[in-house]
């Protein structure tokens, strides 16, 4: 049975979700972060200890794995997981239809300005620009662990999309976009900034 595959934390989420497709969806992204945690060059042994807690914020970690970052996000059809040995945060978004209102609300001026830059009947350009700077603020706020109950107006996307400024600390941390599954937008936040090439597709059944 998958579920005797995933971590303690994982498995007791899973049972507290009542959706089928949310069931669903965190067996995935427990299963994706075993995978994840093995090709590490971790065993089987370190898996079954593994225990996970929760930072200041909120932010997920393994106990006793420094070495071992990551962080996990799902919609729609797909989960992503990112790794690494320092903090690192990514986000996933399906590109689904939007509001102007909500860009003016969370957005800086600057990105604000950019959407309204591109023409209303480019409608397919304006919401890759709108996931762009979405998923960008996201994967910001789950390296750093503050979430996105703290707010994302104070973090700034670089107009090429490598780096976001932190407005509070005063910092620039560097990003990665990733539009290449079709109809999603993804992103991945890392103050290192060494970023694969390509998204990395794992089947997990």
């Amino acid at each position: 049975m998958l579920w005797t595959l995933l971590d303690r934390d994982r498995q007791e989420t899973v049972l507290s979700l009542r959706n089928k497709k949310e069931k669903e969806r965190s067996i995935c992204a427990g299963l994706l972060l075993r995978h994840a945690f093995l090709e590490a060059g971790y065993g089987i042994k370190d898996w079954q200890q593994v225990q996970i807690e929760k930072g200041v914020y909120g932010k997920p970690y393994m106990k006793g794995y420094d070495d071992f970052q990551y962080s996990l996000s799902h919609s729609g059809e797909w989960t992503v997981c990112a790794v690494d040995i320092m903090p690192i945060g990514a986000d996933i978004q399906e590109m689904k239809s939007w509001k102007l209102q909500l860009a003016k609300r969370f957005y800086h001026a600057d990105e604000y300005d950019r959407l309204l830059a591109i023409k209303e009947n480019d409608s397919d350009r304006r919401t890759r620009e709108f996931y762009s700077i979405w998923t960008a603020k996201e994967s910001v706020v789950k390296w750093n662990g503050r979430g996105i109950g703290a707010g994302i107006s104070g973090y700034v996307t670089a107009q090429d999309y490598s780096q976001v400024y932190d407005v509070k600390e005063r910092q620039m941390v560097h990003i990665r976009l990733y539009n290449e599954l079709e109809g999603y937008m993804t992103c991945v936040c890392s103050r290192m900034g060494d970023f694969p090439d390509k998204l990395k597709i794992v089947n997990l059944w």
